[in-house]
């Protein structure tokens, strides 16, 4: 009867949405864990280049390029983590976090990988070093689960939706 399909057809949707979270927040452990990797062959390669008689790394635009990398990646961590935990807790507003973490680990990601061809120069486009590799797969991953209009879709209608407890006050709220 009509209301058995009515209810299937919520009871599937609730299914998809649950999935699409699984799997974007997996999405997003990857993407950071690949922004990590990329960052520590960078590193690696910046102490073993040299020029002018210098590791590379010993140069302040160098420096500069991992050093914003390495943030990128500590401010995308809490925010992967808050997700795990509110997807696992099934909190109201799991979506959300999870459409967060995956804005987060995918730029941490894309930055990790346009700062490590900065370091790696042509070379990081080669076989001969494992940046490739890493490059190609976050490239891939970016659109998995939701491209990134989707999940910033996501986190706006929560935000704008006025229902959103935001602003210094809840910051620290228990």
């Amino acid at each position: 009867d009509a209301a058995t399909l009515v209810a299937q057809g919520e009871q599937g949707r609730q299914l998809w949405a649950q999935t699409l979270d699984r799997g974007a927040l997996s999405v997003a452990g990857q993407l950071l864990g690949l922004a990590q990797r990329m960052l520590d062959l960078s590193v690696d390669y910046a102490a073993q280049r040299k020029q002018f008689g210098k590791p590379i790394g010993s140069f302040q635009a160098v420096k500069h390029h991992l050093a914003d990398v390495a943030t990128a990646l500590e401010f995308a961590k809490p925010v992967l983590y808050r997700a795990a935990y509110a997807l696992a807790h099934n909190e109201p507003n799991a979506a959300v976090w999870v459409s967060q973490a995956r804005l987060a680990s995918c730029e941490a990601s894309w930055l990790a990988a346009r700062h490590g061809i900065q370091v790696h120069g042509a070379m990081g486009y080669t076989w001969e070093v494992d940046l490739q590799m890493f490059m190609k797969r976050a490239w891939a991953l970016d659109s998995a689960w939701g491209d990134r209009a989707l999940h910033k879709a996501r986190v706006a209608e929560y935000v704008l939706s006025g229902a959103a407890p935001l602003g210094c006050g809840y910051t620290f709220e228990d």
